[in-house]
C-alpha cells in the first residue's frame, strides 16, 4: 500500500497520510473489488486539506486490483 502512495503521489504533507493507509489497508484485507467511487464513500471519513483525492483514490484502487490479480481474482 505504500509503495502504490509514494508511485501514485498520493503523499502531501503527512498530516492524512497514516489514516488514508489505515483504511485503506482495511480495505484490502476485506478483499472486495471497489470501484473508485466506492473508494471514495470508504475514504470520506478521512480528511486531506492537500490534495483533490484523485491520487490518493488511484493508489487505493493499484493496490486493490494488485491484491485481486495475486489471489486470482483478476
Amino acid at each position: 500500500m505504500q509503495q502504490a502512495f509514494k508511485d501514485e503521489h498520493a503523499l502531501q504533507c503527512g498530516f492524512c497520510t497514516p489514516g488514508f493507509l489505515m483504511t485503506a489497508t482495511a480495505l484490502a484485507r476485506e478483499g472486495r473489488r471497489l470501484s473508485r467511487d466506492e473508494i471514495r464513500e470508504e475514504l470520506a471519513g478521512v480528511l486531506c486539506r492537500c490534495t483533490g483525492y484523485d491520487h490518493i483514490v488511484t493508489a487505493v484502487e493499484r493496490h486493490l486490483n494488485e491484491n485481486a490479480e495475486a489471489r486470482g481474482d483478476g
